[in-house]
């Protein structure tokens, strides 16, 4: 009896997490049909969705490049980690002949 039982408990943990799985879907195709004639919203909720992701402090988050083309994120992105470079040492660790300038290109400073 108790084997049946754990049958049946079972079964209804199927169902449940079923209908789960089919509101979820039915939620996310609302969602869809809210985005699809609004591209600058669908956007912004891409660059949200990404922003909650990377504000943990050891979170990595891989981002198909047309994603990355799409947000123009890359010239951002470019940006931001020559900065964080340039903010340490300079750009590939040299400073130009000032000694306060970072060389972009090497200890000559690209001349």
């Amino acid at each position: 009896m108790s084997m049946q039982a754990q049958a049946e408990r079972e079964r209804q943990a199927r169902v449940i997490l079923g209908d789960a799985e089919r509101q979820i879907a039915e939620k996310f195709a609302e969602a869809g049909k809210s985005y699809e004639g609004n591209p600058i919203a669908f956007h912004l909720r891409a660059m949200n969705m990404l922003y909650e992701g990377l504000k943990e402090n050891s979170t990595i988050v891989i981002v198909p490049s047309t994603a990355v083309e799409s947000m123009q994120l890359g010239g951002l992105a470019g940006m931001t980690a020559l900065t964080m470079g340039l903010g340490k040492d300079g750009a590939n660790g040299h400073l130009d002949g000032d000694g306060k300038t970072p060389a972009l290109a090497g200890p000559t400073g690209g001349r």
